[in-house]
């Protein structure tokens, strides 16, 4: 009964809109008020504890980071320094778009942020090559992904905090998977482009011009090399490099001369990253709850029995917890899925013998690929917003970004060695 009443109540206000941490602490409640299965004190202190965590004091920082770093111009100097190597190229925009989401995803660890940082930047020159307004907004919405698909990613950091996983381990299983996809973008551009004829001309650029565009932004460049540098040498942790982030992003921004960061724009942001680092503890928070309540009900071990009892084949396993993570991933928060399900479904990976490294690297990039897809979509919303693209035109130009990105998935499912060879070399 308590389970029942929790997902009418979460499934149904969740299809109505109601923001995902309503509906699922309301669930939560109905359950309390419904059965004995938990008390409400003790929801509340499960709630307190769930947050009551050092590494997720990485959260609010690498929000402030994403804020900064946009802000201060860092994230134009990465986008100018790809422009001068690619730009020439068929699709070149669009890959200089892609290039520079990846290297902002590697300081900011969040998607949203990438999008924000790197969006508006690009669509005006994506709209000036030719690109539609939708096509230019699906293209920023997917190239946001890398934000969670490049270390150092924030949906790592709540994943192996929840499963007592390795972060820095995580951080370097990331790599190669996250780089892999990023080409996978890549290909489709130069194909894109080839086939809209999207080039901004063919004059090749001087290499002394690309070396001084280069050192131009070296302050730009140099910040991935020591935010990842200083988490795989051991330098600081994961938490810690959120901490030099805001650092970095401070002293390059407010001392730099004529940067767009200034002081008396600290406390907004502040502000801004408070509003939405609440946002993303509620969450957790109230996940934790529905966590609970789910183990009482031994729904975890019930459905690990229902998939083991059925299913013998790793591969098939493997497609089954991968399909539901993106169904869940269209229209259910990442921090959500994160929370409510990544517990369950690693314990039912363990025992068909699937590495908890790679699939934490799967399960996040599987979350990611939901938040581009239909009908919710979180990166879609970001991006509409930021390029003032209706939606529906935003989601008739996303499927093959879907696919190109689901094609590079299935690579990082079914061959586990991208994922476990880096941090095999750590051992």
């Amino acid at each position: 009964m308590s389970v029942a009443v929790l997902f009418v109540l979460f499934l149904g206000l969740a299809f109505l809109g109601v923001p995902i941490g309503f509906a699922i602490g309301i669930g939560v409640l109905g359950s309390v008020f419904t059965s004995d299965i938990i008390s409400l004190s003790y929801f509340v202190r499960a709630m307190a504890n769930s947050v009551d965590s050092f590494t997720l004091t990485a959260v609010p920082f690498f929000v402030l980071a994403g804020q900064i770093m946009s802000e201060a111009g860092i994230s134009e100097g990465l986008f100018k320094a790809a422009n001068v190597w690619v730009g020439r190229l068929k699709g070149g925009i669009m890959m200089v778009t892609v290039l520079a989401c990846m290297a902002f995803g590697a300081i900011s660890g969040s998607a949203y942020a990438t999008i924000a940082a790197i969006g508006l930047i690009a669509l005006p020159e994506l709209r000036k090559q030719g690109l539609s307004q939708g096509a230019a907004a699906a293209l920023i919405a997917t190239a946001g992904c890398c934000g969670q698909m490049i270390p150092p990613s924030m949906g790592l950091v709540v994943f192996g905090s929840l499963n007592n996983v390795s972060i820095s381990k995580l951080f370097t299983a990331e790599i190669l998977p996250g780089l892999f996809i990023g080409c996978c973008f890549l290909v489709y551009c130069h194909i894109y482009g080839k086939k809209h004829n999207i080039c901004s001309g063919n004059d090749p650029i001087p290499l002394r011009r690309k070396l001084r565009t280069m050192w131009e932004a070296k302050f730009s460049l140099i910040m991935p090399v020591i935010i990842l540098g200083g988490i795989y040498s051991g330098i600081f942790t994961p938490t810690e490099a959120a901490v030099v982030s805001v650092v970095y992003g401070l002293i390059y921004g407010l001392l730099k001369k004529n940067s767009g960061l200034e002081a008396r724009m600290l406390p907004q942001m502040f502000y801004k990253t408070v509003i939405t680092t609440c946002t993303i503890l509620f969450i957790l928070g109230v996940s934790s709850g529905f966590g609970k309540i789910l183990t009482l009900e031994e729904i975890p071990t019930k459905l690990a029995a229902l998939i083991l009892g059925s299913v013998s084949s790793k591969i098939v396993a493997l497609i089954i917890l991968n399909a539901l993570v993106l169904f869940l991933g269209t229209f259910l928060d990442g921090i959500a899925i994160n929370v409510i399900l990544s517990s369950i479904l690693l314990g039912i990976a363990t025992q068909y013998g699937i590495d908890p490294i790679h699939f934490g690297v799967m399960f996040i990039f599987n979350s990611t690929l939901g938040i581009i897809t239909p009908p919710v979509g979180g990166n879609l919303f970001v991006a509409a917003q930021i390029s003032k693209a209706p939606f529906e035109e935003i989601v008739k130009e996303i499927w093959p970004w879907i696919l190109t990105m689901g094609i590079g998935l299935i690579f990082v499912i079914f061959i586990p060695q991208m994922s476990t060879w880096l941090p095999g070399l750590m051992k």
